[in-house]
């Protein structure tokens, strides 16, 4: 059964909209022609939708806003009980939409099965990717401890080189001191190796005089 007089309220309504609209077109607030016909807020509702339902008017702009209801009146014909009882949802509607609860209610659950896999798998990528971070800071520490190990290496071999080349610096000094004057008294170059009387004070030099002599001898 259709509601309480429904068919009768949208057909007062639809008799006040088309008073309302000398050119079929009615533009102005809703409200005001619902309550002069009698209908409350819920009841001017519902007999608007039944009206659109049955083709008897188009709605082209709602009154939201502050703006004006534009209505065009497609049909003035009276609205009959029969017409209200056709325009209800079925049973079998009805039950289709307990049956697409059912359907929101799987899909819920669906989701929140995809979604707990979806944060199982952000967790393992979460650790995957802290231990490979850890593994990373590993290696950088190794990295750095080798390194400032080569560094210190690297100062010791400096600082011996530094004391050979001092060394080389000394022997090849004492060597110039102690063959200067054997070339000096020795003249002009001649054959056979320079002599001198004088003794080689430095270790060192006197080995590398000795090997010179042996070689030009």
């Amino acid at each position: 059964m259709a509601r309480t007089n429904l068919h009768e309220l949208a057909t007062k309504l639809l008799n006040a909209l088309d008073q309302a609209s000398p050119d079929g077109v009615f533009q102005g607030k809703l409200r005001s022609v619902a309550t002069d016909a009698g209908l409350n807020s819920v009841r001017s509702a519902e007999a608007v939708k039944l009206l659109e339902s049955l083709g008897r008017i188009e709605i082209r702009q709602r009154g939201r806003r502050g703006r004006d209801t534009i209505i065009d009146l497609k049909s003035k014909e009276p609205i009959s009980l029969s017409d209200a009882e056709a325009s209800l949802p079925s049973r079998a509607a009805k039950r289709s939409v307990r049956l697409d609860y059912e359907d929101i209610g799987k899909a819920v659950i669906d989701r929140l099965l995809e979604l707990a896999r979806d944060d199982a798998l952000r967790t393992a990528q979460v650790e995957a990717f802290a231990s490979e971070t850890g593994q990373l800071r590993t290696g950088a520490e190794s990295l750095r401890a080798e390194l400032e190990a080569s560094s210190e290496r690297e100062s010791d071999l400096r600082i011996k080189l530094r004391a050979a080349e001092a060394a080389l610096e000394r022997v090849e000094e004492n060597l110039r001191r102690t063959l200067e004057p054997a070339i000096r008294s020795a003249g002009p170059p001649r054959s056979g190796p320079p002599r001198s009387s004088e003794p080689v004070p430095d270790d060192d030099a006197r080995a590398v005089l000795e090997i010179l002599r042996s070689g030009r001898g």
